[in-house]
């Protein structure tokens, strides 16, 4: 089990990462951080230009200010109509609270079963929320509790969303507005709906060009963007609203490899909702306990799908017959995790432990083929670095984990703390013959910034992309340049197969070479 001991010293002060060459990470003055100048021999090395000024940002307009400058209506209404206005407004609590005041003009046996209703709920949820307090919270309490930015409350990023395919991201700032950015076009589409509010994830559609998600407080908006577009602000008429009463704060989406399906997970719901966009139609996966469901990540190969709950537990599903398997006795509940390229293996942590577990699947479609406990794997328990001119701590509990499309570097971002510095963990990772975590070094960034999220380009042909979105709403790429494992075994010679005129020798170190890279 590796520890952040191992780790190389961080940047000096005043000195950010560039990027990864030859196995070493690169550091620069901040003034001088750019990473095109340390990487133009690179041929098909393209950076894209994320960046919004703070004062461009929309101010934020909450639902009770809106409301503040309209008076209520004192005229006569009918008490159906103002139960069905609640009723839109605040859901079916509304609407009974509306029939249980005497000012609705309702009956008194009316307002009387719903008093009753009303107050048998509250103590329902009372008992409820005693054993998961989450529910007692606000949505917007409940999406910074749950969502990977570290500082979701404060941070202008709030969301941030590579597209599988392309080099084109969405970005969602404090302002709950989406933009979208691509290395071909200096067009910025920006997606704004009225619906569009508590922004907390995104995901692109695999297998398409135009196609995101955006979870937000009440509802799933589908967005379909014209890549060919020269519009800068699409109509929210290219946005299809999912929405089911009871699902909601939307935390967490997942699309399957194929793009055919879209799970979602509220921390309110102990459903899973697995939707078929095209027809704006869901079926529920259930199980009870846990107190809902708030994170969910499908795995590469679409054989699984795994699933934290608020509490300690995680299910993972196999995608067959939609069975399950229950994993418990965690300290805390899940708060990152991610899925190896091939689907067999599993990393997550928990709120509460400095720890990072692995977990081993078995090849197969019907069953879940897990194991039956999870590994240790790392230990990024905080640590003292001292330094010629500064000393930092740095490690302790985790906020969000990135792996990227190789499966050879882990990033790790640590949540808010007191002590801790403002530093990324890199570690670099083996799968064969078995999982191993090296600590590589720190990422870090300009004076004053604090990371917030975390994330790898799905694709990028000269080893990783690692982007890192600041607390200020700065968008950093670094480039991680090496040559993945599956390439080097690709341009391998067989042993079997040796150059015309090879010397004894020369076969020899053929020989060598191929059984150190099966190694």
């Amino acid at each position: 089990m590796c520890s952040l001991a191992e780790c190389s010293p961080p940047p000096h002060q005043g000195f950010v990462t560039v990027c990864e060459m030859n196995g070493e990470l690169v550091t620069a003055p901040a003034a001088d951080a750019d990473p095109a100048k340390f990487t133009q021999g690179v041929q098909g090395m393209e950076f894209l230009n994320v960046h919004l000024a703070p004062e461009t940002m929309f101010p934020l307009a909450t639902d009770e200010a809106a409301q503040s400058a309209f008076l209520p209506y004192e005229g006569r209404v009918a008490t159906w109509k103002k139960a069905w206005y609640a009723y839109c407004e605040h859901g079916f609590l509304g609407m009974l609270e509306e029939f249980a005041s005497k000012a609705g003009g309702g009956s008194s046996w009316t307002s009387s079963v719903a008093g009753a209703s009303l107050g048998f709920i509250r103590w329902l949820t009372s008992l409820h929320g005693s054993l998961y307090p989450h529910l007692s919270m606000s949505s917007e309490e409940i999406a910074a509790l749950f969502s990977p930015t570290r500082d979701w409350h404060e941070s202008a990023i709030r969301a941030f969303a590579w597209h599988p395919h392309t080099n084109k991201c969405a970005v969602c700032w404090k302002d709950n507005i989406v933009r979208i950015f691509t290395s071909a076009s200096d067009v910025v589409p920006t997606l704004k709906h009225q619906y569009q509010r508590s922004v907390s994830c995104m995901a692109w559609k695999p297998l398409s060009s135009s196609v995101l998600a955006v979870a937000c407080q009440t509802c799933i908006l589908i967005w379909h963007v014209d890549p060919t577009s020269l519009s800068t602000r699409p109509s929210p008429s290219c946005a299809q609203i999912l929405k089911l009463s009871g699902h909601s704060p939307i935390t967490s989406l997942a699309w399957d490899a194929r793009g055919r399906m879209l799970a979602s997970a509220s921390p309110s719901d102990t459903a899973i909702m697995v939707w078929d966009v095209p027809r704006e139609t869901a079926v529920p996966v259930r199980r009870s306990g846990g107190g809902g469901v708030s994170l969910l990540r499908w795995a590469p190969d679409n054989a699984r799908l795994f699933a934290a709950t608020p509490s300690a537990v995680f299910r993972v599903w196999e995608t067959h017959n939609w069975t399950c398997e229950k994993y418990t006795k965690l300290i805390g509940h899940c708060q990152a995790a991610c899925w190896s390229p091939d689907g067999k293996l599993l990393l997550f942590c928990t709120d509460q432990e400095p720890f990072i577990y692995s977990l081993s699947f078995a090849e197969t479609n019907s069953v879940i083929g897990g194991a039956r406990s999870a590994v240790k794997c790392a230990d990024l328990s905080e640590v003292l670095i001292e330094m010629e001119d500064e000393e930092l701590r740095t490690g302790g509990l985790i906020q969000d984990m990135a792996w990227d499309s190789t499966g050879e570097r882990l990033a790790v971002l640590f949540q808010s703390s007191a002590t801790s510095s403002n530093l990324i963990a890199l570690f670099n990772t083996r799968l064969h013959p078995m999982l191993e975590l090296i600590p590589s070094g720190y990422i870090r960034g300009e004076t004053g910034e604090v990371p917030q999220l975390v994330s790898f380009q799905p694709k990028f042909d000269h080893g990783a992309m690692l982007t890192v979105c600041w607390l200020s709403g700065k968008v950093t790429f670094i480039p991680l340049l090496y040559l993945a494992t599956r390439v080097l075994a690709e341009r391998r010679i067989p042993a079997y197969q040796f150059p015309n005129g090879a010397s004894q020798r020369q076969q020899e170190l053929f020989s060598l070479q191929d059984q150190q890279l099966e190694d």
